[in-house]
Parts: structure tokens; C-alpha cells; sequence
């Protein structure tokens, strides 16, 4: 789902499109705004545009990073999402979204022939190439240790199901 700025936010929080680009983005090139106090003041303005267009999917504006993310420390976009999973600063929809994209990339990961293109071109294979899925997916290595272990509990549970079934 795609947010749209209304016109009616930028008149009830009164700063322009540029000063709300910085909120979500941070600064470019340099701040439209004078001071510190400024860009204080301009979040307790727009917070709450910033956060229904941009708080979403894992993802926070760059206003929230500066003003409430309390001792985090925003660490770059690659690595966002779990930062903020390990937090527990995600809506119990995000949270619940992104385990489940997590998980569908974590078993996407596990074909047995499964590979990628790595970060120079060469072609990952195995383990490798699934490591480099799931820090490519910043997917938690709590939760890659959690199925990991499920898959391997299922897989025992399986080859004990088929020696007994051939025992018999």
C-alpha cells in the first residue's frame, strides 16, 4: 500500500513538501531548516504525517530516528528493519508482516541447489549463497536459528517415520 500526501496535512502541520522530505529523509545536501530548534519543532508539527505516510513495512522516517528512537542508532537501510524487529518498536501488523516475508525467503533459501550472484559477480552456492539471502533480506539470525532448528527437528522426525515404516 502506497501513501499520498494530502494537501490537507501540509495545511494542518503548515511546513512545506521540502521541510516534510527532510523529516522522512533527513538532509540532503545541507537542512532547510536554520537550527536544531527548528527541525525540533518542525517534528512535533509533522510527526504525525511523517509517521502515517513513512512508518511502515519496518521502516521509520528519519525525524523518528533523530527525536524517538531513544538509544537506537538508525543503522542504515540494509539493516532497519531488524533493528527495529529486535527493539520491539514494530506494530504487531509490522512485526507479524515481516516475520512472514522473513520466513518465505528463509524457505526460499532452502532448495537444495539453491544459489545467487554475489556482491562481485561470482556465483554463491549452499550455504554461502543462503547466508547472503538472509543478510540481502536483514532477516534476523534469531529467527534464521529458530528454523533452522525446526527444519531440522522435521527432518529427523522424517527419517525416523521412514526407518520405522521400513523396519515393519
Amino acid at each position: 500500500m502506497r501513501a499520498t500526501v494530502r494537501t490537507g496535512d501540509i495545511d494542518a502541520c503548515g511546513l512545506t513538501l521540502s521541510e516534510l522530505q527532510e523529516l522522512w529523509l533527513g538532509a540532503c545536501n545541507s537542512s532547510v531548516f536554520n537550527s536544531p530548534e527548528e527541525l525540533r519543532d518542525a517534528w512535533a508539527r509533522g510527526r504525525d504525517v511523517a509517521m502515517r505516510l513513512w512508518a511502515r513495512d519496518g521502516r521509520r522516517p528519519q525525524g523518528w530516528w533523530a527525536f524517538e528512537a531513544g538509544d537506537l542508532r538508525y543503522p542504515g537501510y540494509n539493516r532497519e528493519r531488524s533493528t527495529l524487529w529486535r527493539a520491539g518498536k514494530l506494530s504487531p501488523g509490522e512485526k507479524e508482516g515481516l516475520e512472514t516475508e522473513w520466513e518465505m525467503e528463509f524457505q526460499r533459501a532452502q532448495a537444495p541447489d539453491f544459489s545467487m550472484d554475489g556482491s562481485s559477480g561470482d556465483l554463491l552456492k549452499g550455504d554461502c549463497a543462503r547466508a547472503a539471502h538472509y543478510a540481502h533480506h536483514d532477516i534476523p539470525r534469531e529467527l534464521v536459528k529458530r528454523w533452522s532448528a525446526a527444519r531440522r527437528r522435521r527432518e529427523r522426525r522424517s527419517v525416523s517415520l521412514e526407518e520405522a515404516a521400513a523396519i515393519k
